[in-house]
């Protein structure tokens, strides 16, 4: 099909003509991205896809510079049942004491650090004495302070056998790197195992942990995914040609292609992300999938009847003549379905289009250069030679020939009548997000993300910072009623408990208390009032836990409502409502209905380049239905599943659709070459389907191989990425062998009536 790859085929041409010159530029471009794989880094912050420059995000960095920034906050969570002993309770003073005087945490908040103000004086005492007797006292204690300070629940557990000792990193606000928070925390836990005694049973909640844990898996997945994804891969090839040389001309695409995806990750100094860690794997399948149909084409070619006339090199040459058109096109829609991420507001998601671009470029030209290069030296040698033809493993095409064949009308028909259908269900889909999904199940962090849900009512943080009525931050009777109003409201829908600013502490005390403790509070140090008030005196927190395993449309609902409840107030509009569940819910639901739209241009864009090259607006028509069928009924499932659908969930669909219009390229390109022989339209498409199912059946079978790697990720999210993919894959598959050849011949008859009518 003349034009059909935008004459990109011919780099292979060139490549089988000067096969040295190319083989060191492979060798030199594969040595340089091999020595750069060391330097690859690895980003576990979850939150990385959210746009920086959105007002959401601008109102969060805010709350973190006039306050301070909660997000690096470490809940260590501690099990005994000698918490309500007096043992139990010295050692808990003993590791909160450790920690204060530690090395990179600026502050260590437990039950210890519970204020008792002195009525007659205001000064803030501590509420535990010095030396506690005995367990009676010890329970006394605790018993006094849970009815007294019900805030104080939100560290104790109810049956006083766990309690939350909150740790506040000391890190540079403004320099916003990752490797350093995690350093705090590993130098957190040392301090920790050091201090605590060997009953005490530890946990670490929030955002740190939990993106230290992602990191490890990233790590840990990258090698794995990468590794097995090569080795199915090859076996599926070995199995398909029943051949170990087969196998091995399969592979060295592949493998080049992972060499030079992950090193360039190291070369150009981007992380790998929980986003781009399949990138690479996804590139090395797509580089099985074309490379098994160029070297299939090329088998056959060197299997024909005429064995003793049969020359290699002039068969893979016809080959990749054949084949690369195809193989460029399917190239170029899949970086056009994944380029379809650059019209997202994220940063994060704009440079997983590109790097997806890229990647996807490696792969076609590991195909198309590495492959003949290597055909080239093993013909030198004599290690691939002409034999008979072998019957094919993944025979398709008889099946696919009686199912199109029986009912084209029908099937074309009820194809269309379905996708049109369905695209209610696409409609009805909900964002969805929550951070626990992106935990390995059998981690530490989701345990204790668990654990702080369960029994403490949760750690993630919603803050309302609200502005001071005059000047005098707490020493102005006037702030603190306009703070008081704010606490009681919000405390009007949700438990005190989950409530918390500085009115929650003295709301019991009379006013003259009050006063003094907030006197004494003006001249305490920043470090102390930063939680509270902020560093200039103008703006009032108070802040209300939620579970971290609640989702975004779950925080979004909550968030309007208490909006609505605040909307009375005539002060309203200049509450700031912030916090990183704020955050998740307004720009992830935003980034989620932005990829969804993504979708529908990577469709329609793969749709209308089938017709650019093809210059044909009939084949852009006949692969239009057969490619959104797989997607949309995806969608469906995912719709029955909960009505919801994630951010990873539309970045597979989306690669998954990039993915499997390639088999309709390949079943548009050989038909159109047998049609351009004189054949009819019936027999040109039976003989295209013949030839191309089991290649087709081939390189599916070997990317849902190489994707099924992806389903053994400790990443609960990867796992799914790689569910969607496969069903999306075969369902593609029996749509491009059915629905695209019914569709064919239905149109074409169609057409045919209207010319002889005319």
């Amino acid at each position: 099909m003349k034009g059909l790859g935008f004459g990109l085929e011919r780099i292979g041409v060139a490549a089988i003509r000067h096969p040295l010159v190319f083989s060191i530029v492979l060798v030199v471009i594969t040595a340089i991205t091999a020595s750069f794989i060391p330097s690859v880094k690895f980003n576990g912050n979850v939150t990385s896809v959210v746009p920086k420059l959105s007002e959401n995000f601008k109102n969060f960095d805010r709350q973190k510079r006039d306050f301070r920034d909660f997000s690096r906050d470490v809940a260590i969570i501690i099990n005994s049942p000698r918490i309500n002993t007096a043992s139990g309770l010295e050692d808990l003073r003993f590791m909160q004491l450790e920690l204060a005087i530690t090395g990179g945490i600026s502050s260590a908040i437990s039950l210890f650090s519970i204020p008792d103000p002195d009525p007659d004086t205001g000064t803030l005492r501590q509420f535990f004495p010095n030396q506690i007797k005995d367990d009676s006292e010890a329970q006394a204690l605790l018993d006094r302070l849970v009815r007294d300070y019900p805030q104080a629940s939100s560290l104790l557990s109810e049956d006083k056998q766990s309690v939350l000792l909150l740790v506040a990193l000391d890190l540079d606000i403004n320099a916003g790197n990752d490797a350093e928070a995690f350093a705090a925390f590993e130098s957190l836990k040392k301090s920790v195992e050091a201090s605590a005694p060997d009953d005490f049973e530890i946990y670490y909640s929030g955002l740190t942990p939990i993106g230290i844990t992602i990191l490890n898996a990233l790590i840990n997945d990258q090698v794995k995914l990468t590794l097995f994804g090569l080795a199915f891969g090859a076996l599926i090839a070995m199995i398909f040609f029943r051949s170990i040389i087969a196998a091995l001309i399969c592979a060295v695409p592949p493998i080049l292609t992972a060499i030079w995806s992950i090193g360039m990750f190291g070369l150009i100094g981007i992380p790998i992300t929980y986003l781009t860690t399949i990138l690479p794997t996804l590139a090395l399948v797509l580089a099985y999938a074309d490379g098994i149909v160029l070297y299939h084409r090329w088998d056959k070619l060197n299997s024909s009847t005429d064995i003793e006339n049969a020359n290699l090199r002039a068969n893979l040459k016809e080959a990749v003549l054949k084949i690369g058109p195809a193989s460029a096109l399917t190239s170029l829609t899949t970086a056009f379905a994944i380029s379809s991420f650059a019209l997202s507001p994220s940063e994060a998601l704009v440079e997983f289009a590109w790097v997806g671009v890229i990647l996807v470029f490696f792969a076609f030209l590991a195909v198309i250069v590495g492959l003949p290069v290597l055909g080239i030296w093993l013909i030198k040698i004599g290690l691939i030679k002409k034999h008979k033809t072998k019957e094919g493993v993944f025979s398709f095409g008889a099946l696919s020939l009686k199912l199109y064949q029986s009912k084209p009308v029908l099937i074309s028909v009820a194809a269309l009548a379905s996708v049109i259908a369905l695209f209610y269900v696409h409609a009805a889909l909900k964002p969805d997000y929550r951070i626990t999904d992106y935990l390995p199940t059998d981690s530490q962090s989701l345990k204790a993300e668990q654990i702080a849900n369960d029994v403490f009512g949760g750690r993630s943080l919603i803050f309302f910072s609200v502005p001071v009525v005059e000047e005098g931050a707490m020493s102005s009777r006037a702030n603190r009623q306009r703070l008081g109003e704010i606490t009681d409201l919000l405390g009007e829908d949700f438990k005190s408990s989950k409530v918390f600013s500085l009115h929650s502490l003295w709301k019991e005390f009379d006013e003259n208390t009050v006063e003094k403790i907030a006197s004494h509070l003006a001249t305490a140090p920043e470090s102390t009032r930063q939680g509270y008030i902020s560093k200039d005196g103008l703006r009032m927190l108070v802040s209300l836990r939620t579970p971290s395993s609640q989702s975004i449309t779950e925080t979004s609902v909550l968030v309007n409502e208490i909006k609505q409840s605040l909307a009375s107030l005539p002060y309203a509009d200049d509450i700031i409502v912030t916090g990183f569940p704020v955050l998740l819910s307004t720009e992830f639901t935003l980034i989620i209905n932005d990829l969804r739209t993504s979708l529908l241009v990577a469709v329609f864009l793969g749709i209308v380049l089938i017709g650019i090259a093809t210059r044909s607006f009939f084949f852009a028509a006949v692969a239009a239905v057969p490619n959104l069928f797989p997607i949309l009924l995806t969608e469906l499932i995912i719709f029955m599943r909960g009505g919801n659908i994630n951010v990873t969930e539309v970045v597979a669909l989306t690669l998954a659709f990039g993915i499997a219009i390639d088999n309709a390229v390949h079943v548009i390109n050989v038909f159109n070459s047998e049609k351009n022989k004189g054949k009819d339209v019936q027999t040109a498409l039976r003989d295209a389907i013949l030839e191309v199912a089991p290649a087709l059946g081939a390189s599916t079978m070997i990317i849902c191989a190489s994707t099924a790697v992806i389903l053994t990720s400790s990443l609960p999210i990867l796992s799914i990425i790689g569910t969607l993919i496969i069903a999306i894959l075969i369902i593609a598959l029996v749509t491009n062998l059915t629905i695209l050849p019914a569709n064919i011949l239905t149109l074409s008859r169609v057409l045919s009536r209207k010319n002889s009518n005319e």
